[in-house]
């Protein structure tokens, strides 16, 4: 039976679809059977999707993409997951009744968060929502700059709003933005870079964390 993941954050451009797209393509890379479904109402995972079709070609993308609806969500991911290893789920960057609908379908929320004092402060707010909806919440921090500094303090802070830190982090690398452009992930370009490694490192996290 698949596992549920959703990338969700109520503060817009914590790089959401970006880790989406780059596990998606880890994992399916990598042997598992991978399903997507975009519930952002900007669409920038189907856009990465149909560049990646055009790319590859319509049944070589080694991804499959399903429609998000609102009041079926939580059914649709329910017969999906019979089919795939993972469900990938690409929130909507606030907090509405289509973010409840996709953390209640979810086994697991990743919360990407940018290593600024504005981005982490306005990550509280839907860390409590993930914590009333009971469930396992994991905070990546993404586009971290080499000499970026997080105080003990924002981090006391994440932890009391209930979010659990990863250990590995991701870079700002303008390699992720490149890729993304014309449908494909980092591990894609090569295995063996720094931004592989990092969605490497950040995939097995997951794998032995779920």
């Amino acid at each position: 039976m698949g596992k549920i993941i959703s990338f969700s954050n109520q503060k817009g451009g914590s790089g959401k679809t970006t880790l989406a797209v780059n596990l998606a393509v880890l994992w399916c890379n990598s042997g598992y059977k991978v399903a997507i479904i975009d519930a952002d109402a900007q669409k920038s995972l189907t856009y990465w999707y149909e560049a990646r079709k055009k790319y590859y070609g319509s049944n070589e993308t080694g991804i499959d993409v399903y429609p998000y609806s609102t009041t079926t969500i939580i059914e649709d991911v329910k017969k999906i997951k019979r089919k795939y290893n993972f469900v990938i789920i690409d929130s909507p960057p606030s907090i509405t009744y289509d973010t409840i609908q996709v953390l209640r379908s979810s086994d697991r929320v990743f919360v990407p968060v940018q290593p600024s004092p504005v981005d982490l402060m306005a990550t509280i707010p839907f860390l409590n929502l993930v914590k009333q909806e009971r469930k396992k919440s994991s905070i990546i921090l993404n586009r971290v700059l080499p000499r970026a500094k997080l105080t003990y303090a924002m981090i006391l802070r994440l932890r009391y709003a209930g979010g659990k830190i990863a250990r590995s982090r991701i870079s700002s690398k303008v390699i992720y933005a490149e890729t993304y452009s014309v449908g494909r992930g980092v591990v894609d370009i090569s295995v063996t870079s720094d931004s592989s490694k990092e969605i490497i490192n950040l995939g097995n996290e997951i794998l032995r964390n779920f």
